[in-house]
Order: C-alpha cells, then structure tokens, then sequence
C-alpha cells in the first residue's frame, strides 16, 4: 500500500522542472547522498523523480525509491487545493505549487521523506496534507 504526503506552497517558480531542480539541488546540499531516476517528459508545470537516499558503499539506495512529484500554477493545482480546504481555514487558496511525495514497497524512505519536508518548508513555506489526518499532520513537522 502506498502513503501520499502533499505539501501547498507558494513558491513563484516557473515550471515544474526549475521548482523540482531547485528542491533536488536544496536536498543534496543538505544531507546523505541522493540517488534516483528522472521521470517524464511531462507538460511544463508537471516534474517528477524516482529517489532514495544513497548507501555509503554503493549506488544502491538504503530504503525503496520515494516518487517526488511536482505541479506547478494556480489553475493547474487548484482542484486539490479546494479539496483539501474547501472553505480555505488553512491558507492555502492561491498557491502556485503541489509538492507530492508517495511512499511504497516494504520498506519506505522515511528519513528521506522528513529530508523533502524540512525543505519545501525551508523553500516555499509549505504547508502539509494527506488523506488521512489532513492538516493535522503538520503536528509530527520534522524541525528544521
């Protein structure tokens, strides 16, 4: 079964690839080795990215690959906007990026995926959601 952690941001970011480009490069700057596949092409406001955290020895990741999507632009992300906060308590109407984050297999990045929050938070003040605790899950924020 697979988890799907999404983050709401505002980040001024052109295209899916330049926002995913800038969050890679935040991520390599900030901790273990990254290994991984570039999905796609997509359309311009979609980027996605298979990726692991590297082991010390090898090109092999320490965990099952993460997928790392990103959607970019008010009206192409606003259907989950609403969704997610439909009389917006949280804030997040108008933001211009959907981070996504989907975990599977058997044994899930999770070091990784607290790596990816801390950064679009740092980035683009973002604000955390999945289906079953909704905003609540921003309780268990890794700190920064």
């Amino acid at each position: 079964m697979a988890y799907q952690l999404s983050f709401f941001c505002r980040s001024g970011e052109d295209s899916g690839d330049e926002a995913l480009d800038r969050l890679l490069d935040h991520l390599l700057e900030s901790g273990d080795r990254l290994v991984g596949e570039w999905l796609g092409p997509f359309e311009n406001s979609v980027a996605a990215f298979r990726l692991g955290t590297g082991s010390s020895d090898s090109d092999r990741p320490v965990a099952d690959l993460l997928t790392l999507e990103v959607h970019v632009g008010v009206a192409e992300i606003a259907e989950s906007v609403i969704t997610a906060s439909p009389n917006d308590e949280q804030g997040i109407w108008g933001c211009d990026l959907l981070a996504t984050v989907t975990l599977s297999g058997d044994n899930p990045d999770w070091a990784l995926l607290h790596r990816i929050w801390a950064a679009v938070v740092s980035l683009w003040k973002a604000v955390p959601w999945d289906e079953s605790s909704g905003f609540e899950i921003a309780a268990g924020m890794p700190q920064l």
